[in-house]
């Protein structure tokens, strides 16, 4: 794997870590309360983010079996990029496609850091195997964006985890009072 791809998978890495790490003082009912009826749980914020990458990892492994006719992201996989980041950067709300939204179960978080953490080794093990030449075609397909390669999908990681952590805190705020 090239080392510009392991720093920056350890910078999603970190960010996972950190965020369970300051979940931890807080009880499961509270993690598990929803703000509202029509909003998620942090759980629940935590288990779409999770699903999102499960789903990813999940395409990829399937996509990683051949990869001879994909073809590099190039600029139409850097253009799917800033159209997705720029999406997430604005304050509205997106509807998350029904494959990846929530079950309302009650869950411990030591229950979702064990899971989330087997994904991320999964992902990283699939990852570190692929040739270089292979990181820049696009083989790993956001639900709405389209194909990039697996750097812009490790980047969509990060923005994608940075809007749903401020969910995070807002919801913590909410029903920690």
């Amino acid at each position: 794997m090239e080392k510009i791809f392991e720093a920056k998978y350890g910078v999603i890495e970190a960010s996972r870590k950190n965020l369970l790490n300051n979940l931890k003082k807080y009880p499961d009912d509270i993690l598990n309360k929803k703000p509202s009826p029509q909003a998620w749980s942090v759980v629940q914020v935590i288990e779409h983010l999770m699903a999102s990458e499960e789903l990813s990892l999940k395409y990829l492994q399937k996509k990683t079996q051949d990869t001879s006719k994909s073809k590099n992201a190039g600029l139409t996989g850097k253009w799917r990029l800033f159209i997705t980041k720029a999406m997430f950067s604005v304050p509205v709300k997106f509807k998350s496609p029904a494959l990846l939204n929530p079950p309302a179960d009650f869950v411990s978080l030591n229950d979702l850091e064990t899971k989330w953490e087997q994904i991320r080794h999964d992902l990283f093990q699939l990852l570190s195997k692929l040739p270089a030449k292979d990181l820049q075609k696009d083989i790993w397909k956001h639900a709405v964006a389209g194909k990039m390669n697996v750097f812009q999908m490790v980047e969509f990681f990060n923005f994608h985890f940075k809007r749903h952590r401020k969910q995070i805190t807002r919801t913590i705020a909410q029903v920690s009072k």
